[in-house]
């Protein structure tokens, strides 16, 4: 094996540990979009079969398998929100510090069954989350965890 690919493997270990870390340390996982769950498996699958059908020596192969699982590292849900931030991204490894948050808002969506939530952030909006998590529990640990007096707003859809 050459260097090149030793180095390539050691990378693509490193970003899953980082990526697992990071899933891990979540309170709240945010749904993740379900075409992404269908197409990086699908393109990865078609990738890794043409690896093994086109290459022929161990190290092409190797390095092969380590560029596929990078770009399915991408599948990898990791937003949601910790302890003391919100995770916008998996690879963001600071997050946004509910300190720095002007405003949230929540919305229970009835039809799907999820609750969308938005922050606010130095008067900005940021990235919609949605979350599977009952209504009461977000807005439970929200207000616990967020800087004294950060207005809450709950929206609720008209009952018809």
């Amino acid at each position: 094996m050459t260097v090149f690919t030793l180095l390539f493997v050691a990378f693509t270990t490193v970003l899953y540990l980082f990526l697992f870390l990071v899933k891990k340390e979540l309170v709240f996982t945010a749904k993740h979009q379900s075409l992404f769950s269908l197409v990086f498996p699908i393109l990865f699958g078609i990738f890794a079969g043409s690896l093994f059908i086109t290459t022929g020596t161990l190290d092409e192969i190797i390095r092969g398998t380590a560029v596929g699982l990078a770009i399915i590292s991408y599948a990898i849900n990791g937003r949601g929100i910790t302890d003391d931030r919100f995770v916008i991204h998996p690879l963001d490894n600071r997050g946004i510090k509910f300190d720095e948050v002007d405003r949230v808002v929540l919305f229970r969506d009835e039809k799907k069954n999820e609750v969308k939530m938005n922050f606010f952030k130095f008067g900005l909006r940021g990235p919609l989350m949605k979350f599977s998590a009952p209504m009461d529990e977000l807005v439970k640990f929200l207000s616990k965890h967020l800087k004294e007096g950060t207005p809450i707003d709950v929206v609720m859809e008209p009952n018809e």
